[in-house]
């Protein structure tokens, strides 16, 4: 290019750069006023979200970290949210607070791929994800896995993301330093798995780069519409040629883990494979900005809300969303789901009986049905008052289009505190081992208390309190496992039923409480399929016998003799017995007798039915 053509290019470029630069300022100036907790209305535009994970990666950790710090700069002077999940804090529940919705994620940590000379077997509990600090504060030494299917299963990326690895082993095709170059196929595999996990929470490019850093990409991202391909092949800079496109012998395959995404690999004659690219490597840098909302407001409906958190059922909010935020781990949170059109930020805000607003907070969701939660608690953190609140929903898009608002009437009632059932598990048989079960609440103000036990069908089986006045206080009633008449219940589950009803309104808290000699917990429900080994584990309510210490299993199918198995001991106390019901069996319904001697030498037992199939 001529020398004056170059200037008046670079001229072009610098303008262009500080009318952006002028543009952000502006925008994070707005963002910067006091109160913006969350906005519900106008047109500002939602900057893009970066999310940079620095994990400990052991004598490589600090230079990470120096490393990602100038990365989110460049990302911040761009006008993009950056959120700095870095050591010693890095870990799965600080990155999973802040990369949903993420549309650029940089991780730079261990990477642990596959094929790798630690295993044989590709297993992505651990493999092709990240490593994190196993505890807040961990060393540089010390990390857990969390794999591709742990992605899958728990991280919603905005559309059209783009994750950038740097300094992964395995990720662009090497093993780690000191090993061989690998063979194509073998590099092959190791970038196609470790981008897998990514694409499918909704990434969709993933650039691994062994060493060079990512800081002309995002500026590429943002002052250029060229596709992930282009972006790619920038020519590289000082101090090694693998800082950029190498070119020596690219080559491209289609994905094998994720059908449809493409594998551009470009190794180093001397060095091997340092540079990968995976995913649509058409999609422009316009299309990864816009994600695939598109123009227009998005629309919401299907607003439904319901209480979450804790072991305890809570009703009694009529037609509203009960739910009872005190602190004490029960129905402490509000639920939200919906149902969005088209990727969307959904601006909440609840409003109480004067119509003044305590709470508000964004949720993002892709097309589809989204959730959000409301913690109970005020802008000013602390717990909402009893009461009726309507919470508000309106979805907008990127551009600050919005959408129409819907509505979910929600109350708040908080008397009793901390409702409790222990033991969970007892067995009523008359003697000393397992005889009694303590239920207990706590009431923060008077009320007036009604207290039943009721079995499965909400049959009242025993009433310790029925519409009597009550101070505030600690509320307990050992109940030992029998009826109204004075007989002991038989078998099953039962619920300690607590009415509260106060000024503010009236509602229950329901626990389940086992009357049983022994639980049996199966892995799945529905029917017992015939010819299949599944995991049985049991718990016992009393001690049992010092000489027969394991419970037996009698297995009773339709057509066959009873099959005893034998149990084994677990770490948490249980027993566990691999049953398979043979394929021989008859139709009809199996029975499961979990049989056991207790340490009065007794034998006691708990039977159980289920339909074969």
């Amino acid at each position: 290019m001529h020398s004056s053509a170059v200037a008046v290019a670079a001229q072009l470029r610098t303008t262009r750069y500080l009318m952006l630069v002028a543009a952000i300022a502006a925008a994070l100036l707005v963002s910067a006023l006091p109160g913006r907790v969350a906005r519900v209305s106008g047109a500002e535009p939602a900057p893009l979200k970066a999310v940079f994970i620095v994990g400990p990666t052991d004598g490589l950790t600090d230079s990470n970290l120096v490393d990602a710090e100038a990365l989110a700069d460049e990302a911040e002077l761009w006008g993009m949210d950056v959120r700095r999940v870095f050591f010693p804090n890095a870990t799965w529940e600080n990155v999973l607070a802040n990369i949903q919705g993420a549309n650029l994620v940089v991780y730079m940590g261990h990477g642990y791929g596959w094929p790798s000379p630690y295993t044989q077997q590709l297993t992505e509990a651990r493999q092709n994800g990240m490593g994190l600090n196993s505890f807040a504060g961990s060393g540089k030494s010390q990390y857990t896995y969390y794999g591709a299917n742990v992605l899958k299963a728990n991280v919603v990326l905005a559309p059209n993301a783009i994750v950038f690895l740097n300094h992964l082993c395995y990720s662009a095709g090497n093993g780690e330093p000191g090993m061989a170059v690998p063979t194509w196929d073998v590099a092959r595999q190791r970038v196609d798995n470790m981008a897998n996990g990514w694409l499918a929470t909704g990434a969709k490019t993933v650039f691994a780069y062994s060493s060079q850093p990512f800081i002309r990409n995002v500026r590429a991202l943002f002052t250029s519409d060229a596709t992930m391909d282009q972006i790619f092949r920038l020519p590289g800079t000082k101090p090694k040629s693998y800082f950029g496109w190498i070119g020596w012998d690219p080559r491209y395959f289609d994905s094998v883990r994720t059908p449809g995404a493409r594998l551009l690999m470009d190794p180093e004659p001397t060095v091997g494979f340092y540079r990968a690219v995976t995913g649509d490597l058409n999609m422009t840098a316009a299309q990864w900005a816009a994600g695939t909302g598109g123009a227009g407001a998005p629309n919401l409906s299907n607003l439904n809300a319901a209480a979450g958190g804790g072991g305890a059922s809570v009703s009694g909010g009529g037609e509203a969303a009960l739910f009872t935020p005190n602190g004490d781990g029960v129905s402490d949170s509000l639920s939200f789901s919906y149902t969005v059109d088209k990727e969307a930020f959904v601006d909440f805000e609840v409003r109480n009986s004067s119509g003044d607003t305590v709470r508000s907070f964004t949720a993002w969701s892709r097309a589809g049905t989204g959730t959000a939660t409301w913690d109970g608690k005020r802008n000013d953190g602390a717990w909402a008052s009893d009461g009726n609140y309507t919470v508000r929903a309106t979805p907008r898009n990127r551009g600050g289009e919005q959408g129409d608002t819907e509505t979910v009437d929600a109350k708040v009632l908080t008397t009793m505190r901390a409702p409790s059932v222990t033991p969970y598990m007892f067995y009523p048989d008359g003697d000393n081992l397992s005889p009694t079960t303590t239920l207990a609440v706590n009431l923060v103000a008077p009320a007036t208390f009604t207290w039943k036990v009721v079995d499965s069908n909400d049959n009242v089986v025993k009433t310790r309190n029925n519409n009597t006045s009550v101070g505030a206080g600690q509320q307990t009633w050992q109940w030992d496992g029998r009826n109204e008449a004075g007989a002991f219940v038989p078998q099953g589950t039962y619920y300690s039923v607590m009415t509260a009803a106060t000024s503010a309104g009236t509602y229950s808290h329901k626990l389940p409480v086992e009357a049983r000699a022994f639980r049996l917990v199966r892995p799945v429900t529905g029917p017992v399929v015939r010819g299949v080994k599944v995991k049985y584990t049991m718990y016992a309510s009393e001690l049992m016998s010092t000489t027969v210490v394991k419970p037996k299993v009698r297995v009773t199918a339709p057509g066959l003799a009873v099959k005893v198995w034998s149990t084994y001991k677990q770490a948490d106390g249980g027993f566990y017995a691999n049953v398979t019901v043979p394929l021989t069996a008859g139709t009809g319904t199996v029975q499961f007798r979990v049989q056991g001697t207790d340490r009065n030498g007794v034998v006691q037992y708990t039977d159980y039915f289920f339909p074969l199939q």
